[in-house]
Parts: structure tokens; sequence; C-alpha cells
């Protein structure tokens, strides 16, 4: 095309059906795409059929019930709009169509694009019509472009809540936080009983970092939260890219079963050990726990939560551990690459709303310097302290470190007995306590007690 010739105007630019189409099927089948369907508006949708289908999911919304197939087929018939629309086949088309209605907020975007441009294209042509007459003065004019092209919407618009809205929207979270009757908790207690009295348990689109240096124990740490929320029917996605999952389930058998993890991985174990073992299988073999161990980029955890979030829904994220990952796009460093990852990690858990729990390595800096670790001491980078919500640290104190004398004997008391007393730090918790407390670590059955001053 020449420099100063017209091209007509795409007609796609103004429409996209197929958009309009995929708001429609995650609609039908995901009451949180039904929400994001009130954020549009008729005029967003250019087929008639659409237009018909849009109003009467958000009437049926508003009426309290479901969204789904049935229902749809019931409300249309009875307004006598169903072949109007297409009929059945036209709405399980849609469904069909959809491939993932996490990516609503990118159809809604596209829609709402295509209305922009409708609006501009109008604006442009009446402009065209009023510049055509000489009572129309150029100042006016010029008012009327400015105030009308102001009033279209941009689809990377910032959207601002009012005061109202934002207590409105808190008072119905705190309520539906303490109306637990007739429906299950969707907080993950973690068994570990002083973190649950710091924490309320894990929930929401969480961040959760659990820092140590390398040995201490948090991969164990993570995977017995990881098995108590099974235990509670959480779905549980355990990426780990440190140990196949077979490695991963020797663990769990060993905290299970209470056979020692070194006999299991021999080649002599012992029949009181395989009675043990089998009697763990037939309970471990239900929780519903799904692995991944040959991922490497932080992308492809991505891709992992939202096969699971297609196929029967997932509740928790663990990822062992952020330094093994890597990210998609290079970066002139590995601090910076390990930022983009952090950020990936948290925009994961805010998307599905799901805890994320993300192991990090330490330095040795304060291993060298015989004191508790912090979490500025992440290694490869800062952004993992700025972007946690919650932030675990879990040391191995020397006996010289520890000043209660009831902790000094407990420190002795399981050593002499094969297992380690860890310190636990959360150093952050944005929505609630921070504090430190003691656990038993018990390496040879990759299990936590809990420490009692008495003890």
């Amino acid at each position: 095309m020449k420099k100063d010739e017209y091209r007509l105007p795409d007609k796609l630019a103004f429409q996209n059906i197929e958009a309009e189409r995929s708001c429609l099927g995650a609609a039908l089948q995901d009451e949180r795409s039904v929400n994001r369907l009130k954020e549009m508006s008729i005029e967003d949708f250019t087929s008639p059929e659409h237009r018909v289908l849009y109003s009467s999911i958000l009437d049926n919304n508003a009426r309290g019930l479901p969204i789904d197939l049935v229902t749809m087929h019931a409300t249309l018939s009875e307004q006598n709009k169903l072949e109007n629309v297409g009929g059945d086949k036209y709405l399980m088309d849609l469904i069909r169509e959809v491939p993932s209605t996490v990516n609503m907020p990118y159809y809604i975007r596209l829609v709402q694009e295509c209305t922009s441009r409708r609006k501009l294209k109008s604006i442009g042509e009446e402009l065209i019509r009023k510049s055509g007459y000489l009572d129309e003065e150029v100042e006016s004019l010029r008012e009327f472009t400015v105030l009308s092209v102001r009033s279209v919407k941009g689809t990377g618009s910032i959207k601002l809540i009012s005061q109202k809205d934002a207590v409105m929207r808190t008072i119905e979270k705190i309520g539906n936080s303490q109306r637990k009757e007739g429906k299950p908790n969707d907080r993950i207690i973690t068994g570990i009983t002083p973190l649950d009295k710091m924490t309320g348990g894990l929930y929401g689109s969480k961040l959760i970092v659990i820092g140590a240096r390398p040995s201490v124990g948090k991969s164990v740490f993570a995977l017995a939260i990881c098995m108590k929320a099974a235990a509670q029917g959480k779905k549980v996605l355990y990426i780990s890219l440190e140990m196949g999952e077979d490695e991963v389930v020797e663990r769990e058998f060993a905290a299970d079963s209470l056979v020692p993890l070194a006999e299991i991985t021999s080649d002599n174990i012992s029949e009181d050990s395989w009675k043990k073992l089998a009697e763990s299988f037939a309970y471990l073999s239900t929780m519903p726990v799904y692995y991944c161990t040959d991922i490497r980029f932080v992308e492809e955890v991505r891709k992992a939560a939202f096969t699971m979030y297609e196929n029967g829904g997932i509740d928790l994220i663990c990822v062992d551990y952020i330094q093994l990952l890597k990210a998609q796009q290079k970066r002139y460093s590995r601090q910076e690459e390990v930022a983009d990852i952090s950020r990936s990690l948290k925009a994961l858990a805010q998307e599905l709303n799901v805890p994320v729990i993300a192991l990090s390595q330490l330095n040795r800096d304060s291993q060298r310097e015989n004191r508790p670790p912090t979490m500025s001491e992440a290694r490869e980078s800062g952004a993992i302290e700025q972007d946690a919500n919650i932030f675990i640290l879990l040391h191995e104190p020397d006996i010289e470190e520890i000043k209660s004398e009831d902790f000094r004997s407990a420190y002795t008391a399981l050593a002499e007995e094969g297992m380690k007393l860890l310190y636990i730090n959360v150093d952050k918790n944005r929505q609630g306590k921070k504090g430190v407390f003691y656990i038993a670590f018990d390496g040879s059955h990759m299990r936590f007690l809990p420490i009692k001053r008495e003890q």
C-alpha cells in the first residue's frame, strides 16, 4: 500500500463474534465468569442472539438461579426464544468451544475493544457530518470531539472502586467467612498448631514462601502441609524440581507408616514394615494430590495449574523450589529472572484464587554469623520477600543460640532420639500475627512433632 493510499477499515476491528461466543460460553459453565459478565453491557454484543443470551443469563443470576445448560434451556423456552438463539445445539457449542474459563478477562477485553472502536467510528462519522455545516463553530467541534472521545472507555483503563463499594464487598467477605454452616471451609488447616493460630489457615490468593538453608527440612515441612490439606479433601498440585514423584511419596510413606525412610529406600524391608506400608498405601492412594516433576519454566507451572483447574479444580499449589525455576524470557541478571518468577507465582495465586506455597533457598550469611536467617537472605532476589503474603523461615539452631532452659533441655532430649529442634519464624504475615515457635523434626520418619514447654 502506498504511503497516502486510504485503506478500508477491517470489519473484524468492529466486532469479534468468536470472543462474544467465548464470553457467553464461559458464563454458562463457571460462576466466576458470570460475575465477570456483569462488567459488560448489552451493547458490547453485536449479534442479536448473543444479546438475548446475555440478558437471559443476567436475569437468571439476579433471580438466584444456577447458570447452566438446563436452566438456560428452561428460561429461553418459557420466553419462546430458544430457537431464536439457535437452540440447544448452539448453547452446547458455546460451552464446548471455550478453551478455558480462566481466560474470561481476555475474552471481555477483545469484545470491549471492538465496542470502543465502534463508538470511535460513530464519533468520527458524526464529526464529519457536523464539520460540513458552516454554522458549527470550530471550537464547538473541538469540544464535541474531546468530550466524545474521552467518554469512550479504553480496554486498558484503570478500574476505580468507591469507598461504599469497597466497604460493602469487605463486610460481605467477612460475613461469608463466619457463615460456615452447610458449606465446606475454604481455609486449609496446616496441622501445625502455632502456625494455624498465627495465620488462621491458608486461604485465598496468598503467596506463602518457606525459606531455609539446604537440608534443614523445608521440603518436608511443605509436604506435611500439602498432605494435611489433601486429608481435608483439598486438591493439591505438588511441583517438585528437585525430586521425582517416587522420592516425594517415599517421604509420605515414612511419615504415615512410621517405617524409617532409610529402610523404605533400602533393599531389605522387614515383613512387619511391609504390613505398615500396605496400610499406608490404602490411605495415601486416596489423597487428591497431583505431581509434576518435569517442569523447568515458570510458565509450565501455570499450564499445570490450569490443567488441574479445568479438570476438577485446584485448591493449593506447592513449588519446590523457586531458585530451580527458569523464566521463559531472558533477563540481564539472575536476580531479575527470579523476580519475574516470584511475580508470576504471585499472579497465579491471584488469578486462580488459591494459595501458592513456594520454597526458597537462603544464603549462608546467617549460618556464618551464627544467627537465625531473615527474609532478606532469600537467594538470588529480594523480590521474593516483597511478593510474599506470608514468609516462614526454618532454622536449625545450635544449642548456644537457645536462651530458654526448657528448650535447651528439649534440644538435648531430641538429639538423643535422633531428632532435631527447629526454630520456626513467621517473619511476615500481612493479614495475621507474626511470631516464632519451636518444633521437633523427626528426619527418620519425615515428620514434624509439636514441642511444649513442659517437655
